[in-house]
């Protein structure tokens, strides 16, 4: 299970970026959180997150996930 790492509008570096790799080393703003959640056999949910992040005016293409960004205290 996944737990809710960044909340909108919080200050994160990204770390991993397969679309952009000249973004990586970048301090963004987290711009939207999605949730996604899925079963298993049990009918346990289990929620993951994905968020839109927003660098310099500009949201970058795709979606980030907890492990492609850290956090950056401002």
């Amino acid at each position: 299970m996944e737990n809710l790492k960044f909340s909108v509008g919080d200050n994160v570096k990204i770390v991993s970026n397969d679309l952009q790799p000249e973004m990586v080393g970048k301090i963004g703003r987290i711009k939207k959180v999605y949730p996604s959640f899925s079963e298993d056999s049990d009918n346990n949910i289990h929620p993951s997150y994905f968020y839109r992040v927003e660098v310099g005016g500009t949201v970058l293409k795709g979606i980030a996930t907890n492990e492609d960004l850290k956090s950056v205290s401002h």
